[in-house]
């Protein structure tokens, strides 16, 4: 078995859904039998969040508290260290020790590309996993050390296709998936919920649209938008969970309630691993858009949230990112790219829900569990290497 220092973005935002974007690559190369050291830097000021206070400053505390409470309760065993790179402070071990975790390491996943210390290079082999296609490859995200690395894997499962419009920044971007343990999905989550909305949880607008060679990118409110009126198309309950700015906020959940949306504080229902999870588990299935970005450059972006509702056993219904192209779709996960498509899609799943939720599962398990994803990303790593 091998040792890997898996580097990641929990302790800065701990947050339910960014947590366990993270988490579920600790806990099955945890499952798997590997030895485990999670870090993370600071890389920037004030950029520890605390849910709680909604403010941001540089005590990482909230977020360490959050991490060990997650390794705790599942039984991982991992260490946890974090380096301020401003003032050299390190939480769970000294300077010398990280080194020597470093030197020792097998491999470096540096997942999402938002920590990088010199210090990396210790470590004989470096992967990257980008969470963000299309924004990493343009520069947005991952440009500390991009050259760094052995292995460069994404997201953007159709990065390299000949109708996948993201730039390869002269990198062979290899395929990959957001793992799921469905362990921790499948217990308690009960029966089908007739009345019961679809939901999603959102960032309505994130960090903003870009322009890339005099084309717009944007986020997922412009393609919500689009959407608005699907609650005057369908009977079926519509719920989105937003967080963003609380003065666009605000506006925006008039709009959306007007048009028949029903509308949660998202970042109240991200608050804990509790509250996130019976709110997922509490729902009806998923209906979600996707960034504008992944939907328009045709990324084949797959949500590590969403596979969070196929392990429950609650149905997807989402916008085609290009995922329709790799993985099958029509039971348990339909893809829609209008308004007309997306009535289709709930209409379809209402139909036949059992058979729906069962095959969620069946995806999750066949496509997203950590047993299939993180074994075939360690094989394709050492046949690189």
């Amino acid at each position: 078995m091998a040792r890997i220092v898996v580097c990641g973005y929990m302790i800065r935002h701990p947050v339910a859904g960014n947590l366990l974007a993270y988490f579920h690559y600790l806990l099955g190369l945890h499952h798997l039998g590997h030895e485990v050291v999670y870090l993370e830097e600071s890389g920037w000021s004030e950029s520890c969040y605390n849910p709680i206070t909604r403010n941001y400053n540089d005590d990482p505390h909230v977020g360490l508290h959050a991490v060990q409470t997650l390794i705790n309760t599942y039984g991982v065993n991992a260490t946890v260290c974090y380096v301020n790179r401003d003032t050299g402070t390190i939480y769970g071990a000294d300077w010398e020790e990280i080194k020597q975790m470093l030197k020792r390491a097998d491999l470096l996943l540096n997942i999402g590309g938002v920590c990088w210390l010199p210090e990396f290079l210790l470590c004989k082999q470096r992967v990257l996993i980008d969470m963000d296609p299309f924004f990493t490859q343009i520069g947005t995200f991952a440009t500390e050390g991009r050259n760094e690395y052995h292995a460069y894997f994404s997201y953007g499962v159709n990065i390299g296709q000949p109708n996948c419009g993201i730039p390869r920044d002269g990198i062979e971007w290899l395929p990959t998936v957001p793992p799921v343990v469905p362990e921790i999905w499948m217990e308690n989550s009960g029966e089908e919920r007739a009345d019961s909305p679809f939901t999603t949880i959102a960032n309505w607008n994130a960090y903003g649209g870009v322009t890339y060679k005099g084309e717009h990118y944007g986020q997922k409110d412009q393609e919500f938008m689009r959407l608005l009126e699907l609650p005057s198309y369908c009977s079926q309950k519509l719920e989105l969970a937003l967080a963003g700015r609380n003065a666009e906020i605000a506006e925006v959940a008039k709009s959306l309630q007007a048009a028949g949306w029903l509308v949660k504080d998202g970042r109240e229902i991200s608050a804990s691993l509790s509250t996130y999870r019976t709110y997922l588990i509490g729902s009806r299935g998923e209906f979600s858009v996707a960034k504008q970005a992944y939907v328009k450059s045709r990324s084949g972006w797959f949500s590590d949230r969403t596979v969070c509702y196929l392990a429950a056993g609650r149905p997807a219904i989402l916008q085609d990112t290009g995922f329709s192209d790799w993985l099958p779709t029509g039971q348990g996960v339909l893809a829609f790219s209008s308004l007309e498509s997306a009535v289709g899609c709930i209409e379809r799943v209402n139909k036949n829900y059992q058979a729906h939720s069962q095959a969620a599962r069946e995806l999750a398990e066949q496509f997203f569990s950590y047993k299939v994803v993180l074994p075939r990303l360690l094989e394709t790593v050492l046949i690189i290497f």
